[in-house]
């Protein structure tokens, strides 16, 4: 029995990858979703101008399984954010998911969260933990190691290993750390408003993170403390641009600020104030590493302004000076 032919299995779910010149691992995260125990979904490739094989891989899965569409943007985007965002604009799932071109789902992953957020109707996402691997594919750490007993206060217990998050855990998410990883995440498309579901494109590496926030904010999420994606490592990722993680951090923590203030405690306002210094502290460093006094001195402010600690001052005095060499 072809795909085109199976019997529906339940609601569609849509998978959207972004894709640009991503031949050398494409074939093992296209296979990861097609290869699902979970059977009733479509599988959305945008191609950004990818100038190596990534298309031709696509048309030839796309010719096998008539669950494969292939969108071709015409002109370059040239960041994620603007490439799933056109993916968006083809879904017709009534949950959705994304993948990276390099990394790759278990098997099991759509069926375990298609299973909960049907269980839990009240829910607007569910997401799980998420295995770091080499680019064999051989496992390092976790992605979400320490999450459980961090967030504890914030989780009840559903069923062995899942746990409901409540309603301030956007503001536990905001706080301490971006808990969520794109590839984990599935979104109950029709719970959520529809202007909700679209990704900033001035981010070149926090677009998913100023999205599960703006989700936190509508409802509900679970997590599946398993591992069902799998997270390849490698020396082209996009987030080995330090400075760049660095300046979009800020871009999303300060919005984020602005968000979910009315709602969060002093204690989480004053924390959430204290991590947003650090983050310009460190960029400070970056900067004045890379000689941009001006830049370097304006971050050191801007922390400054933030947590009003001296120390900041004192660092934007020293900028005005070039670093020791290392």
């Amino acid at each position: 029995m072809t795909a085109s032919t199976l019997p529906d299995q339940g609601p569609l779910v849509s998978v959207i990858v972004a894709c640009y010149n991503s031949a050398r691992f494409l074939r093992p995260a296209i296979e990861s979703v097609l290869q699902q125990t979970y059977r009733n979904l479509e599988l959305i490739l945008v191609d950004d101008c990818s100038t190596d094989d990534t298309v031709a891989i696509i048309e030839g899965y796309a010719r096998d399984d008539a669950r494969v569409r292939l969108i071709r943007r015409e002109t370059r985007g040239g960041r994620p954010a603007v490439t799933k965002n056109t993916g968006l604009e083809h879904v017709r799932g009534r949950y959705l998911c994304f993948l990276d071109h390099d990394d790759y789902y278990h098997l099991d992953k759509l069926a375990t969260q298609v299973k909960l957020l049907e269980a839990n109707p009240d829910c607007v996402a569910a997401f799980h933990e998420v295995q770091l691997v080499d680019e064999g594919g051989a496992p390092l750490n976790c992605y979400l190691e320490r999450f459980v007993s961090e967030a504890a206060a914030h989780q009840t217990l559903l069923e062995p290993d899942v746990y409901r998050c409540d309603e301030n855990f956007f503001a536990f998410q905001v706080v301490h750390y971006a808990a969520i990883h794109t590839i984990s995440v599935m979104i109950a498309v029709d719970r959520v408003p529809r202007d909700c579901l679209y990704f900033d494109t001035r981010y070149q590496v926090c677009d998913d993170n100023d999205l599960w926030v703006r989700l936190g904010l509508e409802g509900r999420m679970i997590y599946v403390d398993r591992i069902l994606s799998f997270y390849r490592q490698h020396g082209t990722n996009i987030t080995r641009n330090q400075v760049k993680v660095q300046e979009d951090m800020l871009i999303y923590m300060t919005q984020a600020f602005e968000r979910v203030q009315p709602r969060m405690g002093q204690a989480d306002q004053d924390a959430l104030k204290a991590r947003i210094a650090h983050y310009y502290s460190d960029l400070g460093w970056l900067y004045r590493r890379r000689r941009e006094r001006a830049k370097s001195v304006g971050a050191y402010l801007k922390a400054w302004q933030w947590s009003s600690a001296g120390a900041h001052l004192v660092h934007a005095a020293k900028a005005c000076f070039a670093p020791r060499a290392s």
